[in-house]
C-alpha cells in the first residue's frame, strides 16, 4: 500500500503543514504584463529571461505555480525564508509587484527537461510515486501531483535544475528552510543521500 501524505487525517493534515503553508496572505491578482517589465530589470540575470534559468544554481521559474511563487517572494522579503541573494531583489517591492512577477511567469512555458542518468530517474521515481513505507517517506505526488506541476500550496518541481533541488533539500535537513511545509522536514531527514538523489534526478526529469 502507498504511504501517500493525502491519505493523512484531517487533523494530522492541519498539525503537519497546513499552518505552515500559509504564514502569510498571498497577494491580489496578478498583470503579467507589468510583471515582464520588472523581471526584464531585476530577475532575468538570474532566472532567464524567460523564467528558464541556465545557471543549475538558481531555480526555474517558468511554469511555476503563480500563488505559491508570490507567497515565497513575500516570504523572502519579510525574511521568513532566508536569502542573502534574493531579499535585496524584492526589498523595493510591494505586494502587488510580486503578484505581477508571479503572473508573468506562471505563463512562461518551461524548457525542455534534460535527460539524467537512468538508472537514479528509475529510482526516483518510484520514490516519488510510491515513498518509502520503511523509513516513513510519503510519496511526492500526494502534495506537487503524479505529473510535477504541483498545485497553489505546493511548488511545480517538474523539470527544475536537480542542483536547486538538492539544495532546498539540505537546507530542509538541518532546519534553515523555515518556511516551508513541515512534512518537507521530515522528508529530507529521512531520505538517505542516494535516495535525494534519485528523487531529485525524476523531478528535473519530468516535462
Amino acid at each position: 500500500m502507498r504511504f501517500r501524505v493525502r491519505h493523512f487525517t484531517k487533523a494530522a493534515l492541519v498539525l503537519g503543514f497546513g499552518l505552515a503553508c500559509a504564514a502569510s496572505a498571498a497577494p491580489g491578482k496578478g498583470d503579467a504584463a507589468k510583471g515582464a517589465a520588472l523581471a526584464a530589470q531585476s530577475c532575468s540575470s538570474c532566472h532567464g529571461p524567460d523564467g528558464n534559468s541556465a545557471v543549475a544554481a538558481f531555480p526555474k521559474l517558468a511554469g511555476q505555480q503563480e500563488q505559491y511563487l508570490a507567497r515565497e517572494m513575500k516570504d523572502f522579503k519579510e525574511g521568513r525564508r532566508e536569502s542573502e541573494v534574493m531579499a535585496p531583489f524584492l526589498v523595493s517591492l510591494n505586494d502587488q509587484d510580486l503578484a505581477d512577477l508571479a503572473a508573468f511567469y506562471a505563463k512562461q512555458k518551461p524548457a525542455a527537461a534534460k535527460g539524467g542518468d537512468a538508472a537514479l530517474i528509475k529510482a526516483g521515481k518510484k520514490l516519488y510515486l510510491e515513498g518509502n513505507s520503511k523509513s516513513g517517506v510519503p510519496s511526492c505526488d500526494g502534495c506537487h501531483e503524479e505529473d510535477g506541476t504541483g498545485s497553489k500550496k505546493f511548488p511545480r518541481v517538474a523539470g527544475q535544475h536537480v542542483d536547486y533541488i538538492l539544495e532546498q533539500m539540505r537546507l530542509y535537513a538541518a532546519g534553515k528552510r523555515k518556511n516551508g511545509v513541515k512534512v518537507m522536514l521530515t522528508v529530507a531527514e529521512r531520505l538517505t543521500e542516494q535516495e535525494t538523489r534519485a528523487v531529485s534526478e525524476y523531478m528535473a526529469s519530468m516535462e
